[in-house]
C-alpha cells in the first residue's frame, strides 16, 4: 500500500467516527502524541540533541552581555556585523 492509499485510509477511518466528539478528541491526541514520537526519534537518528532550558537562558545571557560590551565601546571580536555589511554578503 502506498502512502497516498494509506492516508486516504486514516481520512476513511476518521470520518467514519461519526459525530462522537470524545471518540474524536481521543482519536486526535493519539495522532498527534504518535507523530510527535517519531519528530523525536527522527531527531535522536539525526544525533540532533535538543538544548535544555538552562543551556538556552545561558547563550541569551550571553547575547545580552556581549551587546551591553558592544554598547560600551569594549571589544567583542567577530561577534557582531553592521546590517548594511551583512546584506551585502547576501548579494
Amino acid at each position: 500500500m502506498s502512502a497516498i492509499e494509506m492516508k486516504m485510509s486514516l481520512l476513511q477511518e476518521v470520518m467514519s467516527l461519526d459525530d462522537n466528539e470524545q471518540l474524536i478528541k481521543k482519536a486526535l491526541a493519539s495522532l498527534r502524541r504518535l507523530k510527535e514520537k517519531a519528530r523525536v526519534k527522527e531527531m535522536e537518528t539525526d544525533g540532533y540533541v535538543e538544548p535544555t532550558k538552562e543551556e538556552i537562558l545561558a547563550d541569551i545571557r550571553e547575547g545580552l552581555k556581549d551587546l551591553k560590551d558592544l554598547r560600551e565601546g569594549k571589544n567583542v571580536g567577530h561577534k557582531f556585523m553592521d546590517a548594511r555589511e551583512w546584506l551585502k554578503t547576501l548579494d
